[in-house]
């Protein structure tokens, strides 16, 4: 079986992984013009980038490094290390398209605008079938996958189609175009844990310090609370309350030094929540407004257990929904997982600006996971495709026309990793 098709179900302290690196800015990518197979130069920002990523790379260029065997992926990748060029790691073969802007792409071939890119299967003309690249792809990252051992490491250097594609085949999303393309220089890691894959990190781009462009649109960034006592104990608090602890704290303090502007703050009820926004709201001179909507899962009869405690009150039900795989209401009278997707789902509804506004929300990890394996069709039985967000590590949204698209997951480069 293929891995993009499987999901971790445990956590192996021998899980390889692989980072995807998307190459630094070129000048193509300036001009707006779609650029495939055919290449282009890095821009000054590019450099610049490159610069960035490299320092971010130290102490990671040890494991295996490949690259596409383009020549912006290639002056990207030699700031890490020597590698693989490979052909098999290219951008979509583009066509015709190749070199054109997309208001262009839509004049000139007006059944665009009825396909998405990775919302269905087409092939512009002269160019690669997109079926065919998903294949492509896959054979291209399992091939990679079975050179490593236990705890190895991986770094693809490669593109934002390719890296957007990967992640949408791993997660199974049924339209990969609710997925934003990732930043330049960005790092997307995978994790593999015997046949099982799971996205830990899409789109970290923090180490640019804002040299990067990301599409225009309202933006909402979910960030989880700081580290809580509860955490520490293992017992699953959800509606009730459990302070921050030292540590906590503290990263609570490193997110004001280094969290992005933001137009307003919103939070759940849960003090936690509060807590954690309460330092970047006096950094930014902003009030906090609590919306009940992105508060924690409520877990009914399991408030304040450890798993231990669960299993030998109630094992059966814990097993047939955490094991099983069956969205059953938690702790018999508590919330199933949908439903809190639908529950995040409406307050996202509730708080977000029809124009350019970013949105800072306070809120839970488990709520946070819901709300995105809603967003991207993910079903409960697979939920571990993506992992609870860290603390104080954000999921951030952006909306094109109507619509959210996931711009980034688990990213918390504060945290040092």
């Amino acid at each position: 079986m293929s891995l993009i098709s499987r999901s971790i179900h445990a956590g192996g302290i021998l899980a390889r992984t692989i980072t995807l690196v998307r190459h630094a800015e070129t000048i193509s990518n300036i001009s707006g013009t779609w650029q495939g197979q055919t290449d282009s130069p890095l821009s000054d920002r590019g450099r610049l980038q490159v610069e960035r990523l490299r320092d971010r790379m130290v102490g990671h260029g040890d494991g295996l490094l490949v690259m596409s065997d383009l020549g912006r992926t290639r002056t990207t990748a030699a700031v890490i290390g020597a590698g693989e060029a490979l052909a098999e790691w290219r951008e979509f073969d583009l066509g015709a398209w190749d070199g054109l802007r997309p208001e262009e792409i839509r004049e000139r071939y007006p059944e665009v605008d009825r396909v998405r890119f990775g919302s269905g299967d087409f092939q512009p003309d002269g160019g690669e079938r997109f079926s065919d690249f998903k294949v492509r792809l896959r054979d291209a990252f399992d091939t990679l996958a079975a050179r490593m051992d236990d705890d190895d490491q991986a770094i693809v250097v490669t593109h934002g189609g390719v890296i957007q594609t990967i992640i949408g085949l791993l997660l199974g999303a049924a339209d990969q175009s609710v997925i934003l393309v990732p930043s330049n220089a960005s790092l997307t890691t995978v994790r593999l844990d015997g046949d099982d894959v799971q996205v830990s990190v899409f789109n970290d781009d923090l180490h640019l310090d804002g040299g990067v462009v990301r599409p225009p649109g309202a933006r909402l960034r979910l960030i989880r609370h700081g580290q809580t006592l509860g955490n520490l104990e293992g017992r699953w608090w959800g509606r009730g309350e459990t302070p921050l602890s030292d540590l906590g704290r503290s990263q609570a303090a490193m997110l004001a030094d280094v969290a992005g502007p933001v137009d307003a703050i919103v939070s759940s009820p849960l003090s936690r929540a509060r807590e954690t926004a309460a330092p970047v709201a006096a950094a930014q001179n902003k009030e906090v407004t609590i919306v009940d909507g992105f508060a924690e899962f409520y877990f009914g009869e399991w408030e304040g257990l450890s798993i231990a405690e669960i299993m030998e009150r109630d094992g059966e039900t814990f097993r047939h929904i955490q094991i099983d795989g069956n969205d059953e209401p938690r702790g018999r009278i508590g919330e199933t997982f949908r439903g809190v997707g639908e529950r995040m789902a409406a307050a996202v509804e509730q708080v977000v600006s029809n124009g350019d506004e970013t949105v800072g929300v306070f809120t839970h990890g488990g709520a946070t996971r819901a709300y995105a394996s809603l967003l991207l069709g993910i079903p409960f039985v697979d939920r571990e495709k993506l992992p609870v967000p860290r603390n104080t590590a954000h999921m951030e949204l952006i909306w094109t026309g109507n619509e959210p698209r996931l711009s980034s997951y688990n990213v918390a480069a504060h945290l040092g990793n």
